[in-house]
């Protein structure tokens, strides 16, 4: 079965201004002018998407004016509308709950006293209406996770010197719990709800020493109380646990996937202090009430297709070390840097989502002179960006076997930020792997360890039959609803048969249907 992607009824936005055109290729779309990267989008699945972005003007002495746009699913605008913010606070996360968005921005650098540096906005698309939440956190921390459940919020965050804070907010009455952890280092790797919302579930990496660390899963009431600390310990005791993500089963029962290497209490190699700790594999542990019901564990190497998954430049490595491991019966893994993705459930499946990239710098040398005017040649290293090299997809069952695995080349991507690019769906029988890059979605369909047809790169609709794409970069694409997905970005187009014909640079957003 042949899967594509298709492009629906197109007509254009400009803005400032408003202007309409069709050319009839069938797709929806819509354009917003833009002189930087300042554009913010949440699908809302079947109701529509939000847009938005800080526009230049002063809601106030504390505040900016955003204006905020919710458009259907045909692109139609429905409403639009300023909401202050306060000044210096960035986006950085959202929750979809049917009618109700959550916003959540932050200011992580250091700020006045008497102004809130994180703000939580609650947004209903469908009434228009609007309220915010300020909350006070700790200077340059980074955002692990946040979720809202009725009318209590949880955020988890790490902060500088190793410190975690969860902060449990009552969005009615604005009563604040907080949970710090500050005797040992340790840092947050995810943080939910259970189904009901009356539980708060935080899996958390504590150091003993500066190399070796555990892993443990917290159980709190929204009023801050410890229910349980369970630790997810493996047989081995060089197995380090990492990047875990929850998916709550029920009120007492969690799923942890993440990744894992045999670096517990030393490191692989003398520059990964600087570089971050790889991974070898990937794990899944079963966590009840009663405790730690398995974890299981699954070495790359040990994935019969993993050479069909890895890029040229890769599976070079990996077969040189499969090679050496078969004429001197070693075990040596393979290291990689990843990007684990939010868990997709379906039914008794738990597909994994996990993007593989190294970090990549090159020298610069120069010459400096001494007291005596003789040249001294200096050389430093200066950092290029995250070099995205492959996606890797997991299926486990609810028992932690592996059900199969498979994944996606990327190439010649370099960020200078680390973001999850690649999206995956799932229909009734096949996966899509899929992400968005210089202007075209690039697709794999995969069925367990089978690929179905070609990798296929298909070019995103322009506003106009005779734009020409000078530029663009790394954009998104999500799934959106049904069989319908979201794709955004920016481009740099010129048209000789408009105005002149200079060049333009455009927020763009598409909608994409997949068949």
């Amino acid at each position: 079965m042949k899967k594509i992607f298709y492009f629906l009824l197109l007509f254009v936005i400009s803005f400032p201004g408003w202007a309409t055109a069709q050319d009839g290729s069938g797709a929806v779309r819509i354009e917003f002018e833009a002189g930087a990267e300042v554009f913010q989008l949440v699908p809302c699945g079947e109701l529509g998407a939000l847009m938005f972005y800080e526009s230049v003007k002063q809601a106030d002495e504390t505040n900016k004016a955003w204006v905020f746009i919710f458009y259907d699913t045909n692109l139609e605008a429905k409403w639009s509308r300023e909401i202050p913010v306060v000044k210096g606070l960035g986006f950085v996360k959202s929750q979809v709950d049917g009618e109700n968005v959550f916003l959540l921005f932050q200011n992580s650098n250091k700020s006045r006293n008497d102004i809130f540096n994180m703000q939580l906005l609650h947004i209903n698309v469908v009434s228009n209406d609007f309220k915010h939440t300020g909350v006070f956190i700790p200077e340059k921390a980074h955002l692990v996770n946040f979720e809202v459940a009725g009318e209590m919020a949880v955020f988890g965050l790490n902060y500088w010197k190793e410190k975690t804070l969860v902060l449990i907010k009552n969005l009615r009455t604005g009563r604040e719990i907080k949970i710090d952890f500050t005797e040992n280092p340790t840092f947050l790797e995810d943080i939910r709800f259970n189904q009901k919302g009356t539980l708060i579930f935080a899996v958390l990496n504590v150091y003993s020493t500066r190399k070796k660390s555990a892993l443990y899963l917290n159980t709190y009431t929204t009023a801050g109380e410890m229910r349980s600390s369970t630790g997810i310990i493996p047989g081995h005791e060089m197995v380090k646990l990492m990047n875990a993500k929850i998916t709550p089963e029920d009120d007492e029962t969690v799923y942890i996937l993440g990744s894992y290497n045999h670096l517990n209490g030393k490191l692989s190699r003398a520059e990964e202090e600087d570089m971050g700790e790889e991974s070898e594999g990937f794990y899944i542990s079963k966590v009840t009430k009663a405790g730690v019901k398995f974890i299981k564990l699954y070495n790359l190497l040990d994935f019969k297709n993993i050479t069909e998954i890895l890029n040229n430049e890769e599976l070079i490595d990996v077969n040189n070390i499969i090679s050496k491991n078969n004429k001197k019966k070693k075990n040596e893994p393979v290291y990689y840097d990843f990007l684990i993705h939010e868990l997709v459930r379906s039914d008794d499946e738990f597909i994994m989502l996990a993007e593989a990239y190294y970090p990549e710098y090159h020298q610069v040398s120069t010459m400096s002179y001494d007291f005596y005017g003789r040249p001294v040649p200096y050389y430093y290293t200066v950092f290029d960006g995250y070099n995205y090299f492959n996606a890797f997809v997991v299926s486990f069952d609810k028992n932690g076997r592996l059900n199969w695995s498979n994944g996606m080349k990327i190439w010649n991507m370099l960020l200078m930020k680390l973001k999850k690019v690649v999206e995956i769906y799932k229909d009734s029988s096949d996966v899509v792997l899929f992400y968005n890059y210089k202007g075209n979605v690039v697709s794999k369909v995969i069925n367990q360890y089978s690929k179905i047809g070609e990798v296929e790169q298909t070019k995103i609709a322009k506003g106009h039959p005779d734009d020409v794409q000078i530029e663009s970069g790394v954009g998104m694409i999500r799934h959106w609803y049904g069989n319908y997905f979201i794709a955004y970005g920016y481009q740099t187009l010129r048209n000789s048969t408009l105005g002149g014909g200079s060049k333009r640079k455009v927020f763009y957003v598409n909608k994409l249907a997949y068949d």
